[in-house]
């Protein structure tokens, strides 16, 4: 049994050669001390990113390790002081890149909480067998997760324990009680 229970950890490639997922990417500077403004992925933006002491920058297409030396959210970004950025030029200049995090530092879950992440690019079927199509991306919707579905058509399905009743990451398959016709 599913339930609306989940962990929101953006949905970010996987870089396999280093175990990176996205989170996000920067967006600006922060202040005149070298801070950067990240916005993330995720919908617990003060939360996701605040407890790795490392964040993985890709720079000139290879990824880069920082050291968080302080952060604050403001203004639903998280904002970083990272380890060799001094002032607000060098902050600036890092805009656009993109932040990742080691998978293998991401918390461990209860048996029904889902990292989002985990769920892209499972293939949902119905109860009857029937392939809907494959999960491309999750949304908050305010009282629970979406799964955005592409098939041959796009599905909506609520990530709720009415409509999603089995997820079984290692075989990457979500089955739904859904109708291809909905």
């Amino acid at each position: 049994m599913v339930d609306n229970t989940h962990i929101d950890v953006g949905n970010g490639a996987c870089n396999e050669s280093q175990n990176l997922v996205t989170m996000g990417k920067i967006v600006g500077a922060f202040g005149i001390h070298g801070f950067v403004k990240i916005k993330t992925d995720t919908a617990k933006t003060c939360n996701s990113l605040s407890r790795y002491s490392k964040l993985y920058l890709l720079v000139n297409n290879a990824w880069v390790p920082y050291t968080v030396e302080k952060h604050t959210a403001i203004d639903n970004c998280f904002n970083a002081k990272l380890a060799g950025v001094s002032d607000r030029d060098q902050a600036i200049a890092l805009r656009g890149v993109v932040v990742a995090i080691p998978r293998d530092q991401f918390p461990n879950l209860a048996p029904d909480e889902y990292y989002w992440v985990d769920l892209v690019a499972c293939s949902v079927y119905n109860q009857d067998g029937e392939l809907l199509g494959v999960v491309e991306n999750l949304v908050e919707s305010g009282s629970n997760s979406v799964l955005v579905i592409k098939g041959t058509k796009e599905y909506l399905i609520p990530f709720v324990s009415a409509y999603v009743f089995a997820v079984n990451l290692e075989n990457k398959q979500i089955t739904v009680d859904w109708g291809v016709d909905y």
